[in-house]
């Protein structure tokens, strides 16, 4: 099967929110079909903040509602690496699989980094 090159505008018509379209996430810049696992990521699922973007930096903060970006400036090196065990989880899930990696637009070095989530759950210290 052929990867897919999404931008992050086509990547986020995969969201759920269309019945017709296969449900994607991505993590680290890879994509995943997570479509087998609609009632958690699609509409109405207590993930679907997750589809239609490369939210990396929310799972590791635990910040759902201002870190769902993929901007990783600030996080430690065991958090990345933690965002790879991530990536790894969906690289081996028996239902998920890669479709493709998104291409995101650069980020200014000169943008605040996102600030910490205060009262996150599953923020590290």
């Amino acid at each position: 099967r052929k990867e897919i090159i999404f931008t992050e505008e086509e990547l986020a018509k995969y969201d759920g929110t269309d019945p017709n379209l296969p449900i994607y996430i991505a993590m680290n810049g890879e994509v995943f079909d997570v479509t087998s696992g609609k009632q958690y990521y699609g509409k109405g699922g207590g993930y679907h903040f997750f589809a239609g973007k490369d939210a990396s930096r929310a799972y590791i903060t635990g910040c759902f509602q201002t870190h769902l970006t993929h901007d990783l400036r600030g996080l430690t090196p065991e958090q990345v690496k933690d965002i790879e065990n991530w990536a790894s989880f969906y690289r081996d899930h028996h239902s998920y699989y890669k479709v493709g990696t998104v291409v995101h637009a650069p980020i200014d070095p000169n943008s605040p980094i996102p600030p910490p989530c205060e009262g996150a759950s599953a923020q590290k210290s």
